[in-house]
């Protein structure tokens, strides 16, 4: 009996899922059929619901790249199928790889012809307030809290202030404004392997300066883990 694509969704386990997946001929081919459709409709709901960035944009043009977001985020969950672990849906995780996928998506967009002058502009300007960089400032309990608001306040006091200029630039450009490594490598005139070197330096100094906080790293980390 052939079963609907929305039908078939719904019916599959987190195990259906996997092993239809991971199966070969028409067993295989449905499965992604069906995985494709859901993620599509999710990218293009996502795209004109939640960003309002896209909102002069024709719902053709954003079909389109929902298009290509959902094809891409396909070919990331079968290479990262063995990762998934079933504390969920199969359809959640797989709908939150795609989500990713389509924001990442965006961040590169907008970044394509991002100047050099833009990226230092970028740099100079006051790091964000820990609150905008939270899904859920309220996140954890109150000991937590508050080392979160102390390491973020460390963090951005030695970014301004420590940082050599070209430190800043890639680090801010990067881990605040999500320009790929490529991207920046190619605005400073360097290779990409030049640009992880000066992130790598960048984190190296900010770890440095945190041990002065006299929290270790897995302290620091378990205030940031539930945020």
């Amino acid at each position: 009996m052939k079963r609907d694509s929305g039908v078939a969704e719904r019916e599959r386990t987190n195990e259906d899922w996997l092993h239809d997946l991971q199966s070969e001929g028409i067993t295989q081919t449905r499965a992604l059929q069906d995985l494709r459709e859901y993620l599509l409709k999710a990218v293009f709901l996502y795209y004109h619901r939640r960003r309002s960035d896209l909102s002069h944009l024709a719902r053709d043009e954003l079909a389109q790249m929902a298009e290509d977001a959902a094809q891409d985020a396909v070919l990331k969950i079968l290479d990262k199928l063995d990762t998934f672990r079933g504390d969920s849906k199969f359809t959640t995780w797989a709908y939150r790889v795609a989500i990713n996928q389509a924001a990442g998506d965006l961040r590169r967009r907008r970044w394509d012809n991002v100047s050099l002058d833009a990226m230092q502009e970028a740099a100079d300007e006051a790091l964000p307030p820990l609150l905008a960089t939270l899904e859920d400032p309220t996140a954890g309990d109150p000991d937590n809290r508050a080392t979160r608001n102390q390491v973020w306040q460390f963090i951005t006091d030695v970014i301004e202030n420590e940082f050599t200029e070209r430190q800043r630039i890639v680090f801010v450009n990067q881990y605040f404004h999500g320009v790929p490594p490529a991207t920046i490598a190619e605005q400073l005139g360097t290779n990409r392997n030049n640009i992880y070197k000066i992130s790598h330096d960048g984190r190296v100094k900010l770890k440095d300066r945190l041990v002065k906080l006299g929290l270790s790293e897995d302290e620091i980390l378990a205030a940031f883990q539930d945020s």
